[in-house]
């Protein structure tokens, strides 16, 4: 009897085995693959994020500086009330700096019985040395104190008194003289305060 046809058949499995093995590392690579977008996509999504939150802050932070007419004067109203008159130089969110800086005073006159009245009439007063604490000519505003702020027309009426003080005194105010305003020093009654100086110029409304 020939046994030779029982023999087992070998060689058959290994095609089985190998395309087993083939399936599985092309499996292990897709889902490397996957990983390697997912992480790709979260790290830009990530840059976007950081670059969007930059933007905005940057623009929070400029977003008044574009209105800013550099040639012209500026107006700054304060929620106290005061009004200060000059050049805007820096504008962000936290605070206005203001230079060449002019403000108002109301003429008043005090009569002899101690009582005080007003003429209608306002003067232009130069911030600076003409002030008893000698300021320099530059302010920094906070924010939080600006009600708001404008640019002026330069044939109004308050930069036609500026030019005029300029054109006044030329080399700037008198530093001999402190105005009234801020003198500490008691006044004679029937007498005028924020009178009309070589640092000053009177304006009517």
């Amino acid at each position: 009897m020939d046994f030779r046809s029982a023999q087992p058949q070998t060689g058959s499995a290994a095609p089985v085995g190998s395309t087993g093995s083939g399936k599985s590392k092309r499996g292990a690579d897709g889902t490397k693959l996957v990983r390697f977008g997912v992480v790709a996509l979260l790290f830009c999504l990530t840059i976007l994020v950081i670059a969007t939150i930059f933007a905005v802050a940057f623009n929070k932070t400029n977003d008044q500086s574009k209105y800013v007419k550099s040639a012209d004067y500026q107006a700054v109203f304060l929620t106290n009330g005061q009004v200060y008159f000059g050049n805007v130089s820096s504008v962000n969110k936290d605070y206005i700096r203001l230079t060449n800086i002019y403000y108002l005073t109301q003429n008043t006159t005090t009569s002899t019985s101690g009582q005080t009245t007003t003429d209608g009439n306002y003067t232009l007063v130069k911030l600076g040395c003409q002030q008893i604490h000698d300021p320099l000519d530059e302010m920094v505003i906070q924010q939080s104190q600006v009600s708001f702020w404008e640019n002026l027309n330069a044939n109004g009426k308050v930069v036609t008194s500026i030019k005029q003080f300029q054109k006044q005194n030329p080399k700037g105010p008198d530093c001999s003289q402190v105005s009234n305003q801020t003198q500490a020093s008691s006044t004679s009654n029937n007498t005028t305060t924020n009178q009309n100086t070589t640092n000053s110029t009177t304006t009517k409304p």
